[in-house]
């Protein structure tokens, strides 16, 4: 065998070696990005449910937020600001990794629900008035500012039936 056929041979086999590892880097890329977004909804997920647990401890001032605002005492207003500022990091984590291709459009849907949901009542819109809009990135607050500024939330719609037998029903309804 003639040099030539040894360094031909050779080209060959590194290039089936070249082919073989890029094959082999993009799997792992595809299982990363899968287990990245993995850990995503997962981190998401405990931020909601740690959402739920401190929005019951604050059930009576959530509902006066909701419902008669001007009846808030300074706890109430402290413990309704503490969690929205609360959510709405959480709200702005998700919408970064929505932006980066690391949350899914069903996923990123729920959490535009509860922002505009949540938006309609005019107690949120003071909040984030005087207070929210001050503190978040630049894009997401020209986000929330878009949902506020399209209106298309139904806060009474959205919590009709919430009220039935054996439910929290808004204080002093009873």
């Amino acid at each position: 065998m003639n040099w030539e056929a040894v360094s031909a041979i050779g080209e060959l086999v590194g290039a089936v070696g070249v082919v073989a590892t890029l094959f082999y880097v993009a799997v792992q890329v595809r299982q990363n990005t899968r287990a990245v977004r993995a850990s995503t909804l997962n981190a998401i997920t405990s931020s909601h449910q740690a959402e739920l647990r401190w929005s019951s401890d604050i059930g009576p001032a959530m509902l006066k937020a909701l419902h008669r605002p001007e009846e808030m005492s300074e706890l109430d207003t402290y413990q309704v600001t503490e969690w929205m500022t609360s959510s709405f990091l959480a709200r702005e984590n998700e919408f970064s990794q929505h932006r980066q291709g690391l949350l899914d459009e069903d996923k990123w849907a729920q959490s535009e629900i509860v922002v505009q949901v949540v938006a309609g009542f005019p107690w949120f819109r003071n909040w984030w008035t005087e207070y929210g809009r001050h503190i978040y990135t630049a894009s997401f607050v020209e986000w929330v500012d878009g949902v506020i500024a399209a209106g298309a939330f139904d806060t009474s719609g959205a919590l009709k039936g919430l009220e039935g037998e054996g439910s929290v029903a808004e204080p002093g309804s009873a």
